[in-house]
C-alpha cells in the first residue's frame, strides 16, 4: 500500500471517529457505556424518542489494550421479533443481522438455535490496539412500546489456534442474558407518545358489560386460543364462551408490540381454525371477519361481515398489518380474518379513527406475524392444505365452532 492510500485510509478513519464524537457531544443525544480493562462499548442514541419514530443509533466498540486476532460487537432488540433494522456506515470488516426464523449459533448451547428477535453484530479481523469500530443502526419504534430495550455485548479473541485461544468478554456476568445465553449490558430508553400524530387508529376496545369487558378469540389447536393482547390486558379472571358453554382460560404468552396473546383453555376444543398456506394475500381478495361485536347488544351468537383486502400494509406503511373493508366494531378484537377457503389470513384488531370520516378502513394483523409469534413461543398450529373455495355459509358453519367470546373480569 503506498503513502497516498495510507493517508486516505487514515483520513477516512479520523473522519469516522470525529463524526462519532460530534454525535456524542450533541445535546440531542445521550450515551450508554460499559467497559473493562480490554473493551469499551458506547451506544449513542437520541434523548427524546417518540412512538412510531425511525431512530438512528450508533454502536461503538474500542479495543483498549492489545492487538486481538478478532473481535465483535453484538446489539439485539428483544422487543423486535418481526421487523428488521437498517444498518449503514459500517467500519467493521463484516456485519450480519438476524431475525426470526433465522438460525444463529449459541456458544453456550454449542449448537444453532432459532433467533427469537432482531440482532446485529459487527466482526473485525486483526483488531489493532486502541482502534474503535462502529456501525449505525436504524429501527422503527412500535407504537405500543413505552421503553426501548437494547442488549449489548462485546468480545475480543486472542490467539489463532484452539490451544492458545482466549476470549475477553464484556460483560462477563450480569443479571440479563440475550437469546444466545450470553450476559449482556441492558439499556432501557423511555419512549414518549406522539401528541401530534398525523394519523390515528382506534384499537378496537373490548365492549363494556357492567364491570367486565368482552372480545373475541379463536382456537388454533385443541387447547390454545389466539386473540389481541389488549383484550386480556389487566384481566383478573378470563372466561370464554364457546357454543353457549362458559369455561375459563389463562394467559400463556403475549406480544405487546404486535398486540397478540395466546390463552390456554381449561376445556379442550375438538375443532380449531387453520392458517393459510402457500399463496400470499392479494389486494381485492374476498375476506370474512367473524366475532362478537358490541357484546350482548347484538346478541350472544357469533357475527359475520364480508369485504375485501384493500391494502397489504396498514397505517403509515405498517408491513405487519392489512387493511380491509369488512366492517368491524368493538368486541371484534381478536377475531379471525378468513379467506374464501376458510383459512386464517389475519387477526382483527383496529379501525381508522372516526374523526377521519373514513368508511370501512379496518385493520388486521397479518397471519405470518401471528405464526412467527407462535413459533417463538413454540405453540402448535396447523396450515390448511385444502385450497378449494367454499360458500360463505359453509365457512361460517365450520368456523363458528372454533370462535369464542372472551369475557375479561
Amino acid at each position: 500500500m503506498n503513502n497516498e492510500e495510507n493517508m486516505i485510509k487514515k483520513m477516512t478513519f479520523l473522519l469516522a471517529i470525529l463524526s462519532i464524537l460530534l454525535f456524542a457531544n450533541d445535546d440531542k443525544y445521550k450515551t450508554f457505556k460499559i467497559r473493562n480493562s480490554d473493551i469499551e462499548i458506547t451506544i449513542i442514541y437520541p434523548k427524546h424518542i417518540v412512538q412510531g419514530d425511525r431512530v438512528r443509533l450508533i454502536g461503538v466498540m474500542k479495543n483498549r489494550y492489545r492487538n486481538a486476532h478478532m473481535g465483535g460487537l453484538t446489539i439485539s432488540f428483544p422487543q423486535f421479533k418481526y421487523t428488521k433494522g437498517i444498518y449503514s456506515d459500517n467500519t467493521f470488516d463484516t456485519i450480519n443481522s438476524y431475525s426470526p426464523p433465522d438460525k444463529i449459533y449459541s456458544g453456550i448451547a454449542k449448537k444453532n438455535i432459532r433467533s427469537k428477535y432482531y440482532m446485529i453484530e459487527g466482526w473485525e479481523n486483526n483488531w489493532k490496539s486502541r482502534l474503535e469500530k462502529k456501525f449505525y443502526i436504524e429501527v422503527d419504534i412500535p407504537n405500543h412500546v413505552n421503553h426501548l430495550t437494547i442488549n449489548v455485548r462485546g468480545v475480543l479473541i486472542f490467539g489463532k489456534s484452539k490451544q492458545r485461544r482466549t476470549e475477553i468478554k464484556l460483560p462477563v456476568t450480569n443479571n440479563y442474558k440475550d437469546q444466545q445465553g450470553y450476559p449482556v449490558g441492558r439499556l432501557s430508553i423511555p419512549i414518549y407518545q406522539d401528541t401530534q400524530q398525523k394519523t390515528e387508529k382506534n384499537i378496537l376496545p373490548p365492549t363494556k358489560k357492567k364491570e367486565s369487558s368482552t372480545g373475541t378469540g379463536f382456537f388454533i389447536n385443541s387447547t390454545n386460543i389466539i386473540t389481541n393482547q389488549h383484550v386480556v390486558d389487566s384481566c383478573r379472571n378470563i372466561k370464554i364462551i364457546k357454543n353457549g358453554i362458559t369455561s375459563s382460560a389463562k394467559i400463556k404468552s403475549v406480544d405487546r408490540t404486535n398486540d397478540l396473546a395466546v390463552l390456554i383453555a381449561n376445556e379442550p376444543s375438538k375443532t380449531y381454525l387453520k392458517f393459510r398456506s402457500g399463496r400470499s394475500v392479494r389486494i381485492g381478495e374476498s375476506i370474512i371477519a367473524m366475532g362478537y361485536p358490541l357484546g350482548g347488544l347484538l346478541g350472544t351468537s357469533v357475527k359475520l361481515t364480508t369485504g375485501n383486502i384493500s391494502s397489504l400494509t396498514g397505517l403509515l406503511n405498517d408491513t405487519t398489518t392489512l387493511q380491509l373493508t369488512a366492517p368491524v366494531q368493538p368486541g371484534n378484537s381478536g377475531g379471525p380474518l378468513l379467506d374464501n377457503t376458510g383459512s386464517i389470513v389475519g387477526v382483527v384488531y383496529a379501525k381508522l379513527a372516526e374523526k377521519y370520516s373514513a368508511e370501512n378502513v379496518n385493520l388486521a394483523i397479518k397471519a405470518n406475524v401471528a405464526t412467527i409469534f407462535l413459533d417463538v413461543h413454540e405453540i402448535d398450529y396447523t396450515f390448511d392444505t385444502d385450497r378449494s373455495k367454499k360458500e360463505v355459509v359453509d365457512i361460517a358453519d365450520n368456523a363458528k365452532k372454533s370462535i369464542i367470546q372472551i369475557i375479561c373480569e
